[in-house]
């Protein structure tokens, strides 16, 4: 496991940024996959009825809205070594406007009578927490191995 922790600490920051970015694509899927299914009451999968192949389609493809809001808000610019309260914040910001615009296009090529509202709600709450609570546990595991057991330090 240290071995782990210590290839990922010696790769490239480009190459850091990317993997964040992947983790961030597969935290966006699968956070709209799981505010579907908080909200209904069983996992959610669309089938094709009722309007929910474009519901399908509208999931896939939040990462290509998300991602472009996330890089303007600075989220890949952050060295996770020191991500803060600053950083949180822009977390905050750039997941709640991608809800909102998320929403705002979910409801105009939905089916929108049969589309839960509250979804909007859990998806940002779920996003804001698997983004924001990766980064400061990422951030705690570099500062504890660090200053525990000094495996990472150059």
């Amino acid at each position: 496991m240290i071995r782990m922790f210590q290839s990922l600490y010696t790769l490239p920051r480009k190459t850091k940024q990317v993997l964040v970015l992947l983790f961030d694509v597969a935290v966006i899927i699968s956070s709209l996959f799981a505010a579907f299914s908080i909200r209904l009451g069983y996992f959610y999968y669309p089938a094709g009825l009722y309007g929910d192949d474009k519901l399908l389609l509208i999931i896939f493809a939040a990462p290509l809205l998300a991602l472009p809001i996330f890089i303007r808000f600075g989220l890949y610019r952050t060295v996770i070594r020191y991500v803060g309260f600053r950083a949180l914040w822009h977390i905050n910001q750039a997941t709640t406007l991608y809800a909102i615009l998320w929403g705002l296009i979910a409801f105009m090529v939905a089916n929108w009578e049969a589309f839960p509202r509250s979804v909007i709600l859990i998806n940002w709450i779920l996003v804001m927490m698997t983004i924001g609570g990766s980064r400061l546990f990422a951030r705690w595991l570099l500062s504890e191995i660090n200053t525990n057991n000094g495996l990472l330090q150059k």
